[in-house]
């Protein structure tokens, strides 16, 4: 699945060549793609807005509009590319993929075309981002992210480390590529027990986020096969790396499964220490 470094490197592609521009013509060819309004509803209001701003919240791309009345503000196109989505932005005489399952016609000929083969992405057209986002926990980029900030979102649940950085509501974007390499890097096993890690190692940990998605986001993610993000070339250390030997230590590689999610770690450099387990 996407995490935050691939969508914000979606969100910057997207930004350089759809910012301006007016929407004129949608066509939803997957129905269920689109949660809210209904899908007639959707191509009839977005038609005619222009994609003032592109960003990201969490894994979610953010596309700020023009608004849908004179005496409002904006309104927002929410795209949530789970599994398999991603955007391209192409010109009609591309042949189109049975698997296109959002299509925005763009004034200047274009296409943006939503591509989900697996079906599981989501689009939202909302006047309120929060009524989308509102729960998602802080962004881990964001200044406001201090370690103190990390250290009271663990030390105030008991569960493993590696459950609380994949739940969107402690911390917005990180998924399970990056969970493991941001645990991998702090040395901190994915099972050690929130409220039981200290406050040193937290704060290594705070470091070891922020840099893994910096350089992430640095080499346009990771593209993993999936597609999402064609160019990335950010190369995992341990995820997915069962088996193969450790690249600090030359360990084997383990996979456990960790919030029923598979998980990689080094048993040597990420020991779990007495005072960090249940």
């Amino acid at each position: 699945m996407p995490e935050l470094p691939e969508v914000e490197t979606t969100a910057r592609f997207l930004s350089e060549r759809v910012c301006g521009a007016l929407i004129d013509g949608v066509s939803v060819h997957w129905p269920r793609s689109v949660v809210c309004p209904a899908p007639q509803q959707f191509e009839r209001l977005i038609c005619g807005l222009r994609i003032e701003a592109v960003g990201r919240r969490g894994k979610f791309l953010v596309l700020t509009l023009s608004s849908c009345a004179e005496e409002r503000g904006p309104c927002y196109l929410l795209i949530h590319l789970r599994m398999s989505g991603s955007i391209d932005v192409v010109r009609p005489s591309v042949p189109r993929s049975k698997h296109d399952q959002v299509v925005l016609r763009l004034e200047s000929g274009k296409e943006l075309r939503f591509h989900d083969p697996r079906k599981f992405g989501r689009v939202y057209f909302v006047e309120d981002v929060q009524q989308v986002v509102g729960k998602l926990g802080p962004e881990p980029l964001d200044p406001a992210f201090t370690s103190g900030t990390l250290s009271l979102l663990l030390k105030s649940s008991r569960r493993a480390v590696k459950s609380a950085l994949l739940d969107q509501s402690t911390i917005a974007g990180i998924g399970n590529i990056y969970a493991d390499e941001a645990l991998w890097r702090a040395r901190l096993h994915p099972l050690a027990i929130t409220n039981r890690i200290s406050s040193a190692k937290i704060s290594v940990l705070h470091s070891s986020i922020r840099r893994t998605l910096r350089e992430a986001i640095l080499r346009q993610g990771t593209d993993n096969g999936d597609g999402v993000v064609e160019f990335g070339s950010y190369r995992p250390r341990v995820y997915g790396r069962a088996g193969k030997r450790c690249g600090r230590c030359s360990s084997v590689i383990k996979r456990i499964v960790v919030a029923q999610r598979g998980t990689s770690f080094c048993p040597r450099c990420q020991r779990l220490p007495l005072s960090a387990r249940r």
